[in-house]
């Protein structure tokens, strides 16, 4: 895997692709400089036709602690050299659907991507899990859609996916409040799936889910995803049309298929190959 970044790491652990946030003395806050590493770094792992699954995680004891205040976007509207207050707001506009776009293409990966989280996760970390499929966290973790607390408006993606995650009054209280929450509560709303005892034992799990979903059929795991995914601005009449020529196309004419129905009457554990 090519890859190489001083603010991001990725590395491969069988089938599973791990993306480390990579700043661990500035408790991996989001600088320009690491949101935008995002999207290639998912790209070279989905790249290698042997991941069939991601996590999300961040290096030392804090998952991410939100936008950097000093290095983001907001300094670089503050700083940029416009010709008029029209000029400097288009700049900002561009730079802030480009920080959307970077947190977009986690959910877009072609593959599941599990959040593992531990200590804090502020402001843009909410942006970061949101946009995973699964999260999980260790008992330590603390939660908070900070935005207000600064007087912002959450803008790259907390306020559009977080209403699929969890009901009306919950998103409400979060996003006004900006308060904090530790990880029994977010388990209770279902923010995070599961908490576990350590930031070890969390990770632990982590793997072990991935390495669940990358047992499965790399074909079918991607199908299922892409029909989600798909599915979330369309009706039910929609998405069933769409589904049901996907898998026409796809799973029914695919050798995984065929592989796992074998091993099924084999009483043995298929060996997919993604074809």
């Amino acid at each position: 895997m090519s890859f190489s970044s001083k603010v991001l790491s990725i590395e491969k652990n069988g089938q599973v692709g791990i993306l480390w946030l990579d700043r661990e003395a500035k408790y991996n806050a989001l600088s320009t400089e690491l949101w935008s590493a995002i999207p290639q770094a998912l790209d070279t792992l989905c790249e290698d036709g042997e991941i069939g699954a991601i996590i999300l995680a961040g290096r030392g004891k804090h998952f991410c602690a939100g936008i950097d205040l000093v290095e983001d976007g907001l300094s670089e509207h503050k700083n940029a050299k416009a010709r008029s207050k029209a000029e400097a707001n288009i700049q900002q506009l561009a730079n802030t659907q480009k920080f959307q776009a970077a947190i977009t293409a986690i959910a877009d990966c072609a593959v599941p991507v599990v959040a593992v989280v531990q200590g804090v996760c502020l402001g843009a970390g909410v942006d970061l899990i949101t946009a995973c499929d699964i999260r999980i966290a260790s008992a330590c973790s603390v939660f908070s859609v900070r935005e207000t607390r600064l007087g912002l408006v959450a803008d790259v993606g907390t306020l559009q996916r977080l209403p699929k995650i969890l009901n009306a009054g919950h998103v409400a209280e979060l996003a006004y409040t900006g308060k904090d929450i530790k990880a029994d509560r977010a388990e209770k709303i279902g923010l995070v799936n599961d908490v576990y005892e350590s930031a070890e034992a969390t990770m632990d799990a982590g793997m072990a889910l991935a390495n669940e979903i990358a047992a499965n059929s790399p074909m079918a795991v991607r199908g299922t995803k892409f029909i989600l995914r798909k599915s979330e601005n369309m009706t039910d009449e929609q998405s069933l049309m769409l589904n049901g020529m996907f898998t026409m196309m796809t799973s029914l004419q695919s050798n995984d298929l065929q592989e796992g129905i074998k091993a099924f009457a084999e009483r043995r554990a298929p060996k997919f190959t993604g074809s």
